[in-house]
C-alpha cells in the first residue's frame, strides 16, 4: 500500500523551502542595504538631490582632464537614471546642450533633452545628427533676428548670410558633438569573463557612434570592464583618438572591474572598417 504524505506535512515542507530561499534573498538584500547607506558617495549624492553616485565618478574625471566647457553639445549614452546627464548639463551651462540616449524609457533630468533609441541602430545615428542641427539652425537664426535689421525683403546681405548658415549647418549636421560619453552596463551574468566581453561590445558600439558624430578634437568618455580583450579595444582608441589614458576614480568601488577610457582629440577622416580591422 502506498502511503501519501499528508496535507500539514507538504505544508511544512513547502514553506520551510520557502523560508530558506528568503533567508539567502534576504541576506544578499541586507549586505547591498549596509553597503548602500555606508557609502558616503551614495549619501552625498542624496544629499545633492543627484539621480545616483555614479555622478560622482564622472565629476572626478572632469576634475582631473577637464573634459566639459560651457556651450558644447554632449551625448550622454545608456544615460538612465541621469546622473551623468546632470554633472554635463551644470558643467556645460544654458549655453549647450545634453542629449541622453537609452533604450529604456527614462525622464531626463531638468535641462536635458532625451531619446529613446537604439545606439546600434544607423537610424538613432541619424536623429542625433538632426537633433544637434536643428538646434544649431534655431542658434543662428536667434542671433540673425538679433543682428539684421527688419526689412520689406530679402537684402543682399540676408542672402549672404543665408548661404552661409546652410554651409555651416551641414558641416555641424555631419559632426555635431563635441562630447560622446557612455557608462553603459549589460545586465552582469555573473561570469567575469562575459561580463568583460558584454562590456566590450558596448564600448565599440559606443565607438562607432562616435566616428559617426564626434567632432575633430572631440572627447570620447566610456567605462569597461578590465579583462583580455580590453587591450585590442585600447588599440581600436588609439586609431581614432591622439590621446587615450585610463583612469579609475575614487568614486568606484575598490572590488569592482570597472574602469574608463579618457579619449581627446579625435583624429579626422576615419573609416570604421580600418579602426575595427
Amino acid at each position: 500500500m502506498i502511503q501519501h504524505p499528508s496535507v500539514s506535512l507538504i505544508r511544512r515542507q513547502f514553506a520551510r523551502f520557502v523560508s530558506l530561499k528568503a533567508k539567502g534573498k534576504s541576506s544578499s538584500s541586507r549586505k547591498w542595504l549596509d553597503r548602500q547607506s555606508s557609502d558616503p558617495f551614495t549619501k552625498e549624492a542624496h544629499g545633492r538631490a543627484l539621480k545616483s553616485r555614479a555622478a560622482f565618478k564622472l565629476l572626478q574625471i572632469h576634475e582631473k582632464f577637464n573634459i566639459f566647457r560651457p556651450g558644447q553639445n554632449v551625448v550622454d549614452l545608456g544615460f538612465a537614471p541621469g546622473a551623468w546627464s546632470q554633472v554635463a548639463a551644470d558643467k556645460v551651462t544654458s549655453r549647450g546642450n545634453i542629449l541622453g540616449i537609452d533604450i529604456l524609457a527614462c525622464e531626463p533630468p531638468k535641462g536635458v533633452s532625451s531619446m529613446q533609441a537604439n545606439i546600434l541602430s544607423k537610424t538613432t545615428h541619424e536623429m542625433i545628427k538632426n537633433h544637434f542641427y536643428q538646434l544649431n539652425m534655431d542658434k543662428d537664426l536667434r542671433k540673425l533676428q538679433e543682428t539684421e535689421p527688419i526689412a520689406d525683403g530679402p537684402s543682399y546681405f540676408q542672402a549672404e548670410v543665408d548661404d552661409n548658415l546652410e554651409i555651416s549647418n551641414k558641416q555641424k549636421q555631419q559632426f555635431p558633438v563635441d562630447v560622446v560619453m557612455s557608462d553603459m552596463m549589460a545586465n552582469t551574468t555573473g561570469m567575469a569573463f562575459k561580463d568583460h566581453l558584454l562590456s566590450i561590445d558596448l564600448c565599440d558600439a559606443a565607438l562607432i557612434l562616435a566616428i559617426d558624430i564626434l567632432k575633430v578634437n572631440g572627447t570620447f568618455v566610456c567605462k569597461f570592464f578590465q579583462g583580455k580583450e580590453d587591450k585590442l579595444l585600447e588599440a581600436r582608441l588609439k586609431k581614432c583618438f591622439k590621446v587615450v589614458q585610463r583612469y579609475k576614480p575614487p568614486a568606484s568601488r575598490k572590488e569592482s572591474k570597472e574602469n574608463y577610457f579618457i579619449c581627446f582629440q579625435k583624429l579626422p577622416n576615419l573609416d570604421k572598417i580600418q579602426v575595427f580591422s
